[in-house]
């Protein structure tokens, strides 16, 4: 199993580095200001090649330097993963929450089959980026903030190639607000990585005291695996029952990395 970036060790450096040039606080890749003023002033028949390019900077979503075949990758797999894996949870009246929603593939993918769409990521660039490479009517570009202020219920709330970048501090969050946002016997979806080969935890991060490793936990993309017992204890102390994880191996192949790792589904 390999972690979620499979790009060249030149490409993942120099994107490592671009990320932490343009984040406006730690693993808030394209976070700076500049980031959305390049965007919105950017003149229209270049504002995608534009979006194209500030995404490439950061170490999230692009394995290789043809951008335009990076964004049909990403296009196609979200897709994929809507249709085998979150079809069976969605309507035209489902209100979603897309957590981590980066530049929108997915929440595009999902806001066909539902009513609405709150696609939530902590980079107001990234965000920014979204609303022109995958904007529509039913779907809102939010940050954690935003999303938490509000009082709506959704039906669901589902996470994918996410949760192995966050702490676990920051995941006890997230799982708070999602909790307070779901309607009762609303459902949540979350996509993991366990802590095997290529994925070491958080704790074993934060212990490796060599340079390179104390940079990247500050600086570049953090890849925490979690075994089984410790995310069900996450989302079952954050108050969801009925939580059942499962491998996803054989339930899609919309893209390698996700299908061989976990998710889970638990209740409201």
């Amino acid at each position: 199993m390999r972690p979620v970036m499979k790009k060249s060790t030149w490409h993942s450096l120099s994107s490592v580095a671009a990320g932490a040039i343009t984040s406006g606080a730690p693993q808030n890749f394209l976070g700076a200001r500049w980031v959305q003023a390049l965007v919105r002033y950017a003149p229209s028949r270049l504002r995608t090649p534009v979006v194209l390019r500030l995404l490439s900077f950061s170490p999230h979503y692009f394995y290789s330097s043809d951008l335009h075949a990076e964004d049909a990758r990403n296009r196609v797999s979200r897709e994929g993963l809507a249709d085998q894996l979150l079809a069976p949870f969605l309507n035209f009246d489902t209100v979603a929450i897309d957590y981590g929603c980066g530049p929108g593939y997915m929440a595009a993918a999902v806001a066909r089959r539902v009513r609405h769409v709150e696609a939530v990521d902590i980079s107001r660039g990234v965000l920014a980026c979204a609303s022109v490479l995958n904007g529509a009517p039913n779907i809102t570009y939010e940050t954690p903030e935003e999303a938490g202020s509000r009082t709506e219920l959704v039906d669901l709330a589902y996470s994918f190639a996410v949760v192995q970048h966050l702490s676990d501090e920051t995941l006890r969050a997230v799982l708070s607000m999602l909790k307070r946002r779901l309607r009762p016997g609303g459902l949540l979806v979350l996509h993991f990585a366990l802590p095997i080969e290529g994925w070491r935890t958080e704790d074993q991060w934060k212990a490796d005291a060599s340079a390179r490793g104390r940079a990247k936990l500050r600086f570049g993309l953090n890849c925490f695996g979690r075994g089984v017992d410790h995310v069900e204890t996450m989302v079952a102390g954050a108050g969801f029952s009925h939580v059942r994880i499962e491998p996803l191996a054989g339930k899609t192949d919309a893209d390698g990395d996700i299908a061989a790792q976990h998710w889970l589904v638990a209740s409201s």
